[in-house]
Protein backbone atom coordinates (compact mmCIF):
# COMPACT_ATOMS: atom_id res chain seq x y z
CA UNK A 1 0.00 0.00 0.00
CA UNK A 2 1.43 3.27 -1.05
CA UNK A 3 -0.59 4.90 1.97
CA UNK A 4 2.31 5.61 4.84
CA UNK A 5 0.36 6.48 7.89
CA UNK A 6 -2.44 5.47 10.12
CA UNK A 7 -4.05 8.17 12.03
CA UNK A 8 -5.86 6.61 15.72
CA UNK A 9 -8.05 8.71 18.27
CA UNK A 10 -7.86 7.90 21.91
CA UNK A 11 -11.18 9.10 23.28
CA UNK A 12 -10.73 9.22 26.76
CA UNK A 13 -12.46 10.41 29.84
CA UNK A 14 -10.66 13.86 30.18
CA UNK A 15 -9.55 14.46 26.20
CA UNK A 16 -8.94 12.85 23.13
CA UNK A 17 -5.33 12.35 21.72
CA UNK A 18 -4.64 12.28 18.36
CA UNK A 19 -1.60 9.81 16.65
CA UNK A 20 -0.49 9.34 14.00
CA UNK A 21 1.68 6.27 13.09
CA UNK A 22 3.99 5.14 9.88
CA UNK A 23 3.22 1.86 8.63
CA UNK A 24 6.29 0.58 10.01
CA UNK A 25 4.81 1.32 13.94
CA UNK A 26 6.63 4.36 14.47
CA UNK A 27 5.21 7.35 16.13
CA UNK A 28 5.57 10.20 14.06
CA UNK A 29 3.24 12.80 15.94
CA UNK A 30 0.54 13.10 18.49
CA UNK A 31 -1.20 15.90 20.20
CA UNK A 32 -3.94 16.17 23.01
CA UNK A 33 -7.32 18.45 23.14
CA UNK A 34 -8.91 18.83 26.71
CA UNK A 35 -12.30 18.49 27.34
CA UNK A 36 -14.77 19.31 30.52
CA UNK A 37 -16.36 16.97 32.39
CA UNK A 38 -19.66 18.49 34.36
CA UNK A 39 -21.17 17.31 37.99
CA UNK A 40 -24.42 18.50 37.88
CA UNK A 41 -25.65 16.78 41.25
CA UNK A 42 -24.61 13.65 43.54
CA UNK A 43 -23.85 10.55 40.99
CA UNK A 44 -24.40 12.63 37.48
CA UNK A 45 -21.28 12.31 35.78
CA UNK A 46 -21.58 13.94 32.26
CA UNK A 47 -19.86 15.28 28.87
CA UNK A 48 -21.23 17.17 25.97
CA UNK A 49 -20.87 14.59 22.74
CA UNK A 50 -19.86 17.90 20.37
CA UNK A 51 -16.92 18.29 23.18
CA UNK A 52 -15.74 15.19 21.64
CA UNK A 53 -16.63 16.10 17.77
CA UNK A 54 -14.56 19.37 18.36
CA UNK A 55 -11.98 17.77 19.79
CA UNK A 56 -11.38 15.15 16.96
CA UNK A 57 -11.59 17.91 14.32
CA UNK A 58 -9.19 19.77 15.81
CA UNK A 59 -7.04 17.46 17.15
CA UNK A 60 -6.61 15.62 13.33
CA UNK A 61 -5.78 18.82 11.84
CA UNK A 62 -3.00 19.25 14.32
CA UNK A 63 -1.64 16.11 14.50
CA UNK A 64 -1.57 16.37 10.27
CA UNK A 65 0.22 19.61 10.28
CA UNK A 66 2.53 18.58 13.03
CA UNK A 67 3.48 15.53 11.14
CA UNK A 68 4.16 17.08 7.84
CA UNK A 69 2.04 14.57 5.84
CA UNK A 70 -0.26 15.13 3.31
CA UNK A 71 -4.09 14.01 4.31
CA UNK A 72 -3.98 11.78 1.61
CA UNK A 73 -1.16 9.48 2.85
CA UNK A 74 -3.47 8.84 5.31
CA UNK A 75 -4.47 4.61 5.06
CA UNK A 76 -7.23 5.35 7.49
CA UNK A 77 -8.59 6.03 10.83
CA UNK A 78 -9.61 3.99 13.90
CA UNK A 79 -10.84 4.63 17.80
CA UNK A 80 -9.91 3.58 20.98
CA UNK A 81 -12.64 5.18 23.07
CA UNK A 82 -13.85 5.20 26.68
CA UNK A 83 -16.62 3.01 27.67
CA UNK A 84 -19.97 2.74 29.05
CA UNK A 85 -21.35 6.10 28.26
CA UNK A 86 -24.72 6.69 26.35
CA UNK A 87 -25.72 9.29 23.79
CA UNK A 88 -28.61 9.37 22.43
CA UNK A 89 -28.70 10.37 18.73
CA UNK A 90 -30.94 11.42 16.00
CA UNK A 91 -31.58 9.76 12.70
CA UNK A 92 -28.56 12.57 11.54
CA UNK A 93 -26.32 11.20 14.60
CA UNK A 94 -26.16 14.65 16.23
CA UNK A 95 -26.78 14.47 20.03
CA UNK A 96 -30.17 14.98 21.51
CA UNK A 97 -28.56 16.19 24.63
CA UNK A 98 -25.46 18.48 25.40
CA UNK A 99 -24.90 16.55 28.89
CA UNK A 100 -25.03 12.79 27.82
CA UNK A 101 -24.00 10.31 30.42
CA UNK A 102 -20.20 8.77 30.55
CA UNK A 103 -19.42 5.33 32.35
CA UNK A 104 -18.52 7.04 35.91
CA UNK A 105 -22.29 8.54 36.31
CA UNK A 106 -24.08 5.82 38.84
CA UNK A 107 -27.27 8.08 39.02
CA UNK A 108 -29.60 5.06 37.61
CA UNK A 109 -29.23 3.44 41.39
CA UNK A 110 -32.95 2.32 40.85
CA UNK A 111 -33.09 0.77 37.59
CA UNK A 112 -30.64 -0.96 38.71
CA UNK A 113 -32.20 -2.67 41.48
CA UNK A 114 -34.72 -3.45 39.62
CA UNK A 115 -32.43 -5.49 36.67
CA UNK A 116 -31.48 -7.75 40.10
CA UNK A 117 -34.92 -8.09 40.79
CA UNK A 118 -36.49 -9.01 37.54
CA UNK A 119 -33.32 -10.95 36.49
CA UNK A 120 -30.98 -11.81 39.52
CA UNK A 121 -27.30 -10.80 39.68
CA UNK A 122 -25.76 -14.07 39.50
CA UNK A 123 -27.74 -14.74 35.86
CA UNK A 124 -27.07 -11.40 34.72
CA UNK A 125 -23.68 -11.46 35.44
CA UNK A 126 -23.05 -14.61 33.77
CA UNK A 127 -25.05 -13.68 30.64
CA UNK A 128 -23.19 -10.57 30.03
CA UNK A 129 -19.91 -10.80 31.65
CA UNK A 130 -20.35 -7.33 33.67
CA UNK A 131 -19.13 -7.64 37.16
CA UNK A 132 -19.70 -4.11 38.06
CA UNK A 133 -22.38 -2.18 39.96
CA UNK A 134 -25.25 -2.48 37.31
CA UNK A 135 -26.21 1.66 37.61
CA UNK A 136 -22.67 2.44 35.71
CA UNK A 137 -23.63 0.23 32.46
CA UNK A 138 -25.39 1.18 29.31
CA UNK A 139 -28.30 -0.57 30.25
CA UNK A 140 -29.68 1.05 33.30
CA UNK A 141 -28.63 4.53 31.90
CA UNK A 142 -30.91 3.88 28.89
CA UNK A 143 -33.86 2.96 31.52
CA UNK A 144 -33.56 5.78 33.30
CA UNK A 145 -33.63 8.03 30.49
CA UNK A 146 -36.94 6.24 29.86
CA UNK A 147 -38.13 6.80 33.06
CA UNK A 148 -36.71 10.58 33.64
CA UNK A 149 -36.26 11.99 30.14
CA UNK A 150 -39.03 10.81 28.39
CA UNK A 151 -39.24 12.85 25.35
CA UNK A 152 -35.15 11.79 24.80
CA UNK A 153 -36.11 8.64 24.76
CA UNK A 154 -39.17 8.84 22.53
CA UNK A 155 -36.79 11.37 20.53
CA UNK A 156 -33.95 8.70 19.98
CA UNK A 157 -33.22 6.85 17.26
CA UNK A 158 -29.94 4.85 18.23
CA UNK A 159 -28.24 4.56 21.50
CA UNK A 160 -24.74 4.34 20.64
CA UNK A 161 -20.99 4.56 22.83
CA UNK A 162 -18.61 7.48 22.84
CA UNK A 163 -16.17 6.00 19.87
CA UNK A 164 -19.48 4.82 17.68
CA UNK A 165 -20.58 8.75 18.08
CA UNK A 166 -17.63 9.84 16.04
CA UNK A 167 -17.81 7.06 13.47
CA UNK A 168 -21.04 7.92 12.97
CA UNK A 169 -19.86 11.48 11.86
CA UNK A 170 -17.37 10.40 10.30
CA UNK A 171 -19.39 8.18 8.22
CA UNK A 172 -23.14 8.01 8.56
CA UNK A 173 -23.28 4.65 10.15
CA UNK A 174 -25.28 3.41 13.57
CA UNK A 175 -22.97 1.19 14.21
CA UNK A 176 -20.52 -0.61 17.46
CA UNK A 177 -18.02 -3.34 17.83
CA UNK A 178 -18.08 -6.46 20.00
CA UNK A 179 -15.63 -5.19 22.63
CA UNK A 180 -17.62 -1.94 23.25
CA UNK A 181 -20.68 -3.93 23.13
CA UNK A 182 -19.56 -6.31 25.61
CA UNK A 183 -19.41 -3.15 28.42
CA UNK A 184 -22.75 -2.03 27.99
CA UNK A 185 -25.11 -5.13 30.14
CA UNK A 186 -26.71 -6.25 26.93
CA UNK A 187 -24.42 -8.46 25.32
CA UNK A 188 -25.02 -11.86 25.64
CA UNK A 189 -21.16 -12.66 25.96
CA UNK A 190 -21.31 -16.49 24.83
CA UNK A 191 -24.02 -15.84 21.65
CA UNK A 192 -22.20 -12.34 21.02
CA UNK A 193 -25.54 -10.63 20.21
CA UNK A 194 -27.94 -8.22 21.96
CA UNK A 195 -29.95 -10.20 24.99
CA UNK A 196 -33.20 -10.47 24.31
CA UNK A 197 -34.10 -12.07 27.70
CA UNK A 198 -32.55 -8.32 29.45
CA UNK A 199 -33.41 -6.30 26.87
CA UNK A 200 -37.18 -7.21 27.48
CA UNK A 201 -36.75 -7.52 30.94
CA UNK A 202 -35.48 -3.73 30.98
CA UNK A 203 -38.53 -3.09 29.54
CA UNK A 204 -36.65 -1.06 26.40
CA UNK A 205 -36.47 -0.64 22.69
CA UNK A 206 -34.28 -3.17 21.28
CA UNK A 207 -35.11 -0.64 18.03
CA UNK A 208 -32.80 1.88 19.30
CA UNK A 209 -29.46 0.00 19.34
CA UNK A 210 -26.88 -0.25 17.13
CA UNK A 211 -28.18 -1.72 13.91
CA UNK A 212 -24.93 -4.00 13.63
CA UNK A 213 -22.20 -5.17 15.84
CA UNK A 214 -18.88 -5.67 14.12
CA UNK A 215 -15.78 -6.94 14.33
CA UNK A 216 -13.45 -4.33 15.78
CA UNK A 217 -11.14 -4.63 12.65
CA UNK A 218 -13.99 -4.10 9.93
CA UNK A 219 -13.90 -0.87 8.01
CA UNK A 220 -17.46 0.58 8.31
CA UNK A 221 -17.72 3.18 6.20
CA UNK A 222 -15.97 6.47 4.34
CA UNK A 223 -15.18 9.52 5.67
CA UNK A 224 -17.83 11.42 4.23
CA UNK A 225 -17.57 15.21 2.37
CA UNK A 226 -18.64 17.02 5.48
CA UNK A 227 -16.62 15.30 7.92
CA UNK A 228 -13.82 15.47 5.18
CA UNK A 229 -14.29 19.55 5.68
CA UNK A 230 -14.50 19.52 9.04
CA UNK A 231 -11.81 17.34 10.19
CA UNK A 232 -9.06 17.59 7.01
CA UNK A 233 -8.68 14.40 6.33
CA UNK A 234 -9.58 13.21 2.87
CA UNK A 235 -12.80 12.32 1.74
CA UNK A 236 -13.20 8.39 1.41
CA UNK A 237 -10.67 7.27 4.00
CA UNK A 238 -11.46 4.23 5.14
CA UNK A 239 -12.72 4.21 9.08
CA UNK A 240 -11.87 1.25 10.92
CA UNK A 241 -14.34 1.23 14.13
CA UNK A 242 -11.70 0.26 16.85
CA UNK A 243 -12.68 -0.90 20.04
CA UNK A 244 -13.07 0.09 23.49
CA UNK A 245 -10.02 2.21 25.40
CA UNK A 246 -9.57 -1.16 28.21
CA UNK A 247 -9.33 -4.33 24.93
CA UNK A 248 -7.67 -1.19 22.83
CA UNK A 249 -4.86 -0.44 25.89
CA UNK A 250 -4.72 -4.80 26.15
CA UNK A 251 -3.59 -4.38 22.52
CA UNK A 252 -0.97 -1.30 22.80
CA UNK A 253 0.45 -3.12 26.09
CA UNK A 254 1.11 -6.40 24.12
CA UNK A 255 -1.45 -8.65 25.85
CA UNK A 256 -2.69 -11.19 24.11
CA UNK A 257 -1.49 -14.22 24.97
CA UNK A 258 -3.42 -16.08 27.57
CA UNK A 259 -2.38 -15.07 31.07
CA UNK A 260 -0.82 -12.12 29.89
CA UNK A 261 -1.29 -9.30 32.20
CA UNK A 262 -0.95 -5.37 32.44
CA UNK A 263 -2.21 -2.38 34.64
CA UNK A 264 -2.75 0.84 33.44
CA UNK A 265 -2.62 4.04 36.01
CA UNK A 266 -4.91 6.37 34.24
CA UNK A 267 -7.63 8.78 35.57
CA UNK A 268 -9.00 5.10 36.79
CA UNK A 269 -6.65 2.43 36.92
CA UNK A 270 -7.45 -1.27 35.88
CA UNK A 271 -5.37 -4.34 35.70
CA UNK A 272 -6.14 -7.21 33.26
CA UNK A 273 -5.55 -10.26 31.33
CA UNK A 274 -5.64 -11.96 28.46
CA UNK A 275 -8.00 -15.09 28.46
CA UNK A 276 -9.87 -17.48 25.52
CA UNK A 277 -12.69 -17.41 28.37
CA UNK A 278 -14.56 -15.11 30.55
CA UNK A 279 -13.66 -15.44 34.39
CA UNK A 280 -16.37 -15.20 37.53
CA UNK A 281 -16.59 -14.50 40.66
CA UNK A 282 -19.68 -13.48 42.32
CA UNK A 283 -17.67 -11.93 45.18
CA UNK A 284 -14.66 -9.65 43.42
CA UNK A 285 -16.71 -9.81 40.34
CA UNK A 286 -14.13 -9.41 37.85
CA UNK A 287 -15.58 -8.54 34.33
CA UNK A 288 -14.93 -9.60 30.95
CA UNK A 289 -15.02 -8.06 27.55
CA UNK A 290 -14.25 -9.10 24.13
CA UNK A 291 -11.17 -7.98 22.83
CA UNK A 292 -10.09 -6.36 20.02
CA UNK A 293 -8.22 -9.89 19.27
CA UNK A 294 -10.53 -11.82 17.13
CA UNK A 295 -11.91 -14.97 19.62
CA UNK A 296 -9.91 -13.79 22.87
CA UNK A 297 -11.51 -11.97 26.25
CA UNK A 298 -9.63 -9.37 28.47
CA UNK A 299 -10.70 -9.91 31.97
CA UNK A 300 -10.35 -7.77 33.90
CA UNK A 301 -10.96 -5.51 37.40
CA UNK A 302 -11.03 -1.67 37.66
CA UNK A 303 -11.03 1.07 40.12
CA UNK A 304 -12.53 4.87 39.26
CA UNK A 305 -10.29 6.57 41.85
CA UNK A 306 -6.45 6.50 40.41
CA UNK A 307 -4.71 9.49 38.70
CA UNK A 308 -7.84 11.61 39.37
CA UNK A 309 -7.16 11.38 42.65
CA UNK A 310 -3.72 12.25 42.41
CA UNK A 311 -4.64 15.10 40.39
CA UNK A 312 -7.77 16.54 42.57
CA UNK A 313 -4.26 16.23 45.82
CA UNK A 314 -2.14 18.36 43.12
CA UNK A 315 -5.05 20.74 42.32
CA UNK A 316 -6.24 21.17 45.54
CA UNK A 317 -3.27 21.44 48.21
CA UNK A 318 0.03 22.13 45.91
CA UNK A 319 -0.68 25.79 44.68
CA UNK A 320 3.31 26.32 45.30
CA UNK A 321 4.43 23.29 43.33
CA UNK A 322 2.35 24.79 40.26
CA UNK A 323 3.86 28.36 40.93
CA UNK A 324 7.18 26.65 41.18
CA UNK A 325 6.58 24.06 37.63
CA UNK A 326 5.27 27.65 36.05
CA UNK A 327 8.35 29.45 36.72
CA UNK A 328 10.90 26.98 36.00
CA UNK A 329 8.92 25.66 32.99
CA UNK A 330 9.28 22.46 34.37
CA UNK A 331 6.45 19.91 35.60
CA UNK A 332 4.62 20.18 38.71
CA UNK A 333 4.45 16.40 38.46
CA UNK A 334 8.57 16.03 39.12
CA UNK A 335 8.22 18.69 42.09
CA UNK A 336 5.29 16.41 43.71
CA UNK A 337 7.37 13.28 42.70
CA UNK A 338 10.72 14.56 44.65
CA UNK A 339 8.37 15.30 47.54
CA UNK A 340 6.91 12.45 47.58
CA UNK A 341 10.20 10.73 47.24
CA UNK A 342 11.80 12.15 50.52
CA UNK A 343 9.48 10.34 52.60
CA UNK A 344 10.08 6.73 53.12
CA UNK A 345 7.68 3.68 52.77
CA UNK A 346 4.98 3.97 54.04
CA UNK A 347 4.69 7.74 54.47
CA UNK A 348 5.59 7.61 58.06
CA UNK A 349 2.53 5.77 59.52
CA UNK A 350 -0.26 7.00 57.30
CA UNK A 351 -2.84 4.80 55.31
CA UNK A 352 -4.72 6.16 52.34
CA UNK A 353 -7.89 5.08 50.87
CA UNK A 354 -7.99 6.70 47.40
CA UNK A 355 -11.89 5.97 46.96
CA UNK A 356 -12.68 9.30 45.98
CA UNK A 357 -14.46 8.69 42.91
CA UNK A 358 -17.08 5.62 44.10
CA UNK A 359 -17.72 2.50 42.29
CA UNK A 360 -15.71 -0.39 40.96
CA UNK A 361 -13.16 -2.44 41.83
CA UNK A 362 -11.97 -3.51 44.51
CA UNK A 363 -15.22 -3.37 46.87
CA UNK A 364 -18.17 -2.65 44.12
CA UNK A 365 -19.34 0.06 46.71
CA UNK A 366 -20.84 3.58 45.57
CA UNK A 367 -20.90 4.45 48.76
CA UNK A 368 -16.89 4.86 49.09
CA UNK A 369 -15.47 7.72 50.29
CA UNK A 370 -11.77 8.69 50.38
CA UNK A 371 -10.07 8.39 53.92
CA UNK A 372 -6.69 9.13 55.42
CA UNK A 373 -5.54 8.39 58.49
CA UNK A 374 -2.66 8.63 60.86
CA UNK A 375 -2.02 12.10 60.55
CA UNK A 376 0.04 14.10 63.02
CA UNK A 377 1.48 17.00 63.45
CA UNK A 378 4.81 15.57 62.39
CA UNK A 379 3.64 14.70 58.94
CA UNK A 380 4.89 16.82 55.78
CA UNK A 381 3.10 17.48 52.30
CA UNK A 382 5.69 14.80 50.94
CA UNK A 383 4.52 11.90 53.81
CA UNK A 384 0.50 12.48 52.33
CA UNK A 385 1.70 13.00 48.59
CA UNK A 386 3.57 9.69 49.08
CA UNK A 387 0.66 8.19 50.93
CA UNK A 388 -1.40 8.97 48.07
CA UNK A 389 0.56 7.03 45.47
CA UNK A 390 0.90 4.26 48.22
CA UNK A 391 -2.90 3.86 48.67
CA UNK A 392 -3.80 3.63 44.89
CA UNK A 393 -0.67 0.99 44.49
CA UNK A 394 -2.69 -0.85 47.69
CA UNK A 395 -5.74 -1.06 45.75
CA UNK A 396 -4.27 -2.33 42.43
CA UNK A 397 -2.35 -5.32 44.58
CA UNK A 398 -5.59 -6.53 45.81
CA UNK A 399 -7.08 -6.32 42.25
CA UNK A 400 -4.02 -8.30 41.16
CA UNK A 401 -4.30 -11.64 43.70
CA UNK A 402 -8.06 -11.38 42.83
CA UNK A 403 -6.65 -12.27 39.33
CA UNK A 404 -4.25 -14.69 40.26
CA UNK A 405 -6.35 -16.79 41.84
CA UNK A 406 -8.70 -16.34 38.70
CA UNK A 407 -5.65 -17.83 36.13
CA UNK A 408 -4.14 -19.88 38.87
CA UNK A 409 -0.86 -18.37 38.42
CA UNK A 410 1.07 -15.65 39.85
CA UNK A 411 2.08 -11.89 38.01
CA UNK A 412 5.98 -12.49 38.10
CA UNK A 413 5.66 -9.57 35.56
CA UNK A 414 2.79 -6.56 35.43
CA UNK A 415 3.36 -4.25 32.01
CA UNK A 416 2.57 -0.74 33.77
CA UNK A 417 1.39 1.90 31.37
CA UNK A 418 -0.81 5.40 31.30
CA UNK A 419 0.28 8.29 33.18
CA UNK A 420 1.07 7.20 36.21
CA UNK A 421 3.68 4.87 34.78
CA UNK A 422 5.75 8.39 33.59
CA UNK A 423 6.60 8.69 37.60
CA UNK A 424 9.71 7.06 38.54
CA UNK A 425 8.59 6.87 42.32
CA UNK A 426 5.40 5.63 41.80
CA UNK A 427 7.08 2.71 39.50
CA UNK A 428 9.45 1.83 42.32
CA UNK A 429 6.72 2.27 44.79
CA UNK A 430 3.86 -0.08 42.69
CA UNK A 431 7.18 -2.98 42.30
CA UNK A 432 7.59 -2.83 46.17
CA UNK A 433 3.88 -2.67 47.14
CA UNK A 434 3.19 -5.59 44.50
CA UNK A 435 6.24 -7.51 45.34
CA UNK A 436 6.37 -8.16 41.39
CA UNK A 437 8.46 -6.99 38.72
CA UNK A 438 6.91 -3.79 36.77
CA UNK A 439 7.98 -3.10 33.29
CA UNK A 440 7.41 0.15 31.09
CA UNK A 441 6.87 -0.21 27.38
CA UNK A 442 8.30 1.97 24.30
CA UNK A 443 5.12 3.21 23.79
CA UNK A 444 3.85 3.45 27.74
CA UNK A 445 1.84 6.63 27.22
CA UNK A 446 0.73 5.59 23.80
CA UNK A 447 -0.66 2.38 24.20
CA UNK A 448 -4.51 2.85 23.47
CA UNK A 449 -3.62 4.81 20.35
CA UNK A 450 -1.02 2.36 19.18
CA UNK A 451 -3.43 -0.32 19.97
CA UNK A 452 -6.10 1.97 17.80
CA UNK A 453 -3.51 2.07 15.01
CA UNK A 454 -2.92 -1.82 15.17
CA UNK A 455 -6.42 -2.75 14.76
CA UNK A 456 -6.95 -0.12 12.03
CA UNK A 457 -4.12 -1.58 10.10
CA UNK A 458 -4.74 -5.17 10.90
CA UNK A 459 -7.91 -4.05 9.29
CA UNK A 460 -6.87 -2.69 6.22
CA UNK A 461 -4.53 -5.35 5.54
CA UNK A 462 -1.17 -2.97 6.89
CA UNK A 463 -0.04 -5.54 9.38
CA UNK A 464 -0.22 -9.01 8.71
CA UNK A 465 -1.69 -9.76 12.11
CA UNK A 466 -2.11 -9.04 15.41
CA UNK A 467 1.42 -11.54 17.04
CA UNK A 468 3.73 -10.28 14.28
CA UNK A 469 2.74 -6.36 15.17
CA UNK A 470 2.88 -6.74 18.85
CA UNK A 471 6.42 -8.23 18.13
CA UNK A 472 7.95 -5.60 15.98
CA UNK A 473 6.03 -2.70 17.57
CA UNK A 474 5.95 -3.25 21.15
CA UNK A 475 9.09 -3.45 23.27
CA UNK A 476 10.02 -3.74 26.88
CA UNK A 477 11.58 -0.16 28.10
CA UNK A 478 12.39 -0.77 31.41
CA UNK A 479 11.73 -3.94 34.18
CA UNK A 480 12.07 -2.27 37.82
CA UNK A 481 12.24 -4.71 40.41
CA UNK A 482 10.69 -4.63 44.28
CA UNK A 483 13.02 -3.19 46.70
CA UNK A 484 13.22 -5.70 49.71
CA UNK A 485 13.09 -3.51 53.20
CA UNK A 486 9.87 -1.50 51.59
CA UNK A 487 7.86 -4.63 50.65
CA UNK A 488 8.50 -5.56 54.08
CA UNK A 489 6.82 -2.27 55.11
CA UNK A 490 4.32 -2.32 52.57
CA UNK A 491 2.91 -6.13 53.71
CA UNK A 492 2.81 -5.02 57.15
CA UNK A 493 0.64 -2.13 56.09
CA UNK A 494 -1.73 -3.89 53.89
CA UNK A 495 -3.32 -5.50 56.40
CA UNK A 496 -4.00 -2.49 58.23
CA UNK A 497 -4.89 -0.78 54.72
CA UNK A 498 -7.90 -3.84 54.01
CA UNK A 499 -8.98 -3.01 58.15
CA UNK A 500 -8.91 0.33 57.66
CA UNK A 501 -11.21 0.05 54.57
CA UNK A 502 -13.34 -2.33 56.76
CA UNK A 503 -13.78 0.18 59.53
CA UNK A 504 -14.97 3.27 57.31
CA UNK A 505 -17.08 1.61 55.04
CA UNK A 506 -20.33 2.23 57.45
CA UNK A 507 -19.49 5.23 58.50
CA UNK A 508 -19.02 6.56 54.38
CA UNK A 509 -22.58 4.82 54.33
CA UNK A 510 -23.85 6.73 56.75
CA UNK A 511 -22.28 10.37 55.31
CA UNK A 512 -24.02 9.59 52.03
CA UNK A 513 -27.32 9.29 53.04
CA UNK A 514 -27.15 12.07 55.72
CA UNK A 515 -25.53 14.67 52.65
CA UNK A 516 -27.53 12.63 49.69
CA UNK A 517 -28.99 14.84 47.07
CA UNK A 518 -31.64 13.48 47.19
CA UNK A 519 -32.70 13.84 50.99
Amino acid sequence: MSKQAILSHDLGTTGNKASLYGCDGRLLASTYVEYQTYYPHSDWVVQNPEDWWKAVCESTKTVIQKAGIPSGDIAGVSFSGQMMSLIPVGTDGSSISDRVMIWADCRSVEEGRSIEERIGWERFYRRTGAGMAIPLYALAKMMWIKAHQPDVYKSTYKMIGVKDFIVCKLTGEFLTDYSDASNTGLLNLEKRRWDDEIINASGLDSGKLPERICRSTDIVGNVTSSAAAATGLMEGTPVVIGGGDVPSAALGAGVIAEGNAYNVIGSASWLAVASKKPFFDNVMRPFSLCHVVPDTHVVQLAMFSAGVVHQWVKDQFCENEIREAEESGGSVYSIIDKKAEASPAGSNGIVFLPNMRPGGAPHNNLDDRGTIAGLTLAHTKGDILRSVMEGISMNIRIMCEVMENQVGTRFDRINMIGGGSKSEVWRNIQASVMNRTICTLNAQQEANSLGAAIVCGVGLGVFDGFDSAVRDFIKIKECIEPREKDTAVYNDLYGVFNDLYRAVSPINTQLKKIFSAEK
